[in-house]
């Protein structure tokens, strides 16, 4: 008898995936625990196995579709029962009925009258008047965008690398792409499993051309997360500086010993243990809802996030334990997080759990933002671009390295007080770098 597999789940509090892949098709003999799809889930690019050897008897949908935990996906069952049913296909996935087209739109009876005026800021807006569509305009295969900057020297280094240099986010002033940006993207290899490169759809909205893009992914967990975070926190952001003038200098002096051990030494680090020691001072911004119980839950553990840019946007997968971690520990996890979550090889629970995140947006440039919260955590730390300013001390005037941050926080669990006691205590950390290594 024909089994029928449900897509299992793959996570804790997962309630559906995307399909990425099918590894197989209608008719192909698969062994137990062989690779059947690979979908996508919160975020990760995760390998879903055959429960049992058979022959696939049917598939149900296709790259792009949405999937729900407990959902049949396949249908597996023995070799007479595949040769009694050569003629069944992979079962699309549920889709809407076909949208009718719009009924005639009435003839205009005053073609010159804007018979309901909009009202803006400034006044009234002039409407464009109802008129006979325009033809559309051409089309093209592509629009063009803007070429990257990168000096001939470099671009020559991505063609050898077999780079695509159009793709690299720049890093270097003004957004320009380094040999270091090019080094870094050969390292990563090819485009990362749930790309949505190529699934642009040229098109025209009847102003000029345009491409579609679907709304999947990364890009689609983005948009339902930055939604959930606005309608169910009170966010409030707060801004400071902080001099790292003593930190740089330790991170400098630590660099060569740590490459030495193979890690790239940034501040990061550094700003994860200055996070865990301001949770240990304000819990409260170590706290989180639970609205059923109507009850605030404070963790005693430091999961702390943090952002990673990637190819279809940001991920956030935590470091676990960030306060039971050295500085190098810290790096290499750091590194070896932001590399898998550039290849999607994630694990789950990379992304579940975190206590608070950092976003570390002045890597690209920007001094300070409004950093959306990671719901249900409580707050956010941005970190915008260092840069040397000249700053009054004990009576003169120096140039020192000054850190931008500005801190989101949920107002319906922190107070204004309690969080700029924790930005505080952060810059406390920062400015007296002993406090970070020594763990207090």
């Amino acid at each position: 008898m024909a089994f029928d597999f449900k897509f299992p789940d793959v996570g804790e509090g997962l309630t559906e995936g995307e399909i990425v892949e099918w590894k197989v098709k209608v008719g192909d003999r698969v062994q137990s625990h062989q690779v059947l799809l690979e979908a996508e889930t919160d975020k990760a690019v995760v390998e879903i196995p055959a429960p049992r050897e058979g022959f696939i008897l049917s598939l149900k949908g296709g790259p792009g579709d949405i999937i729900r935990v407990g959902e049949v996906i396949a249908s597996i069952g023995d070799e007479a029962e595949a040769k009694s049913a050569p003629a069944r296909a992979s079962i699309p996935a549920a889709t809407a009925p076909p949208v009718p087209p719009p009924a005639p739109r009435p003839a205009v009876v005053e073609p010159y009258t804007v018979q309901t005026p909009s009202v803006g800021v400034v006044g009234r807006l002039e409407e464009a008047l109802d008129e006979a569509p325009a033809a559309a305009p051409e089309v093209p295969a592509t629009l063009s965008r803007p070429r990257v900057e990168a000096l001939p020297k470099d671009r020559e280094l991505a063609k050898r690398l077999g780079v695509d240099i159009e793709l690299i986010h720049g890093t270097a002033a003004k957004g320009r792409v380094s040999e270091d940006d090019i080094r870094k993207a050969a390292a990563l290899g090819a485009p990362q499993k749930g790309s949505r490169a190529g699934e642009a759809k040229p098109g025209a909205d009847g102003f000029g051309p345009v491409e579609r893009v679907p709304l999947r992914g990364v890009r689609r967990r983005i948009a339902q997360a930055m939604t959930e975070s606005l309608a169910r926190t009170a966010p409030v952001t707060v801004m400071d500086e902080a001099d790292v003038e003593e930190l740089w200098a330790i991170r400098e002096k630590m660099k060569g010993q740590a490459r030495k051990e193979g890690v790239r030494l940034s501040l990061l680090p550094f700003l994860v243990k200055a996070a865990v020691g301001a949770l240990k001072r304000v819990p409260e911004m170590n706290t989180t809802l639970d609205d059923e119980r109507g009850e605030v839950v404070f963790r005693a553990y430091y999961h702390i996030g943090v952002a990673v840019d990637t190819q279809d946007g940001l991920i956030v997968p935590n470091v676990k334990d960030a306060d039971k971690k050295s500085i190098l520990q810290l790096a290499r996890e750091l590194e070896d997080l932001a590399q898998k979550s550039r290849r999607r090889t994630l694990d789950v629970k990379d992304l579940k759990g975190g206590c608070f995140t950092i976003t570390n947006y002045g890597s690209i440039g920007g001094l300070f933002g409004t950093p959306i919260i990671n719901y249900p955590e409580a707050g956010i730390l941005g970190v915008g671009r260092m840069a040397d300013k000249p700053v009054a001390e004990q009576g003169a005037i120096r140039v020192k390295k000054v850190l931008p941050l500005s801190l989101t926080f949920d107002h319906r669990l922190v107070d204004g007080g309690h969080a700029q006691h924790f930005l505080n205590d952060v810059i406390r950390h920062i400015e007296d770098p002993d406090l970070i290594l020594v763990g207090i």
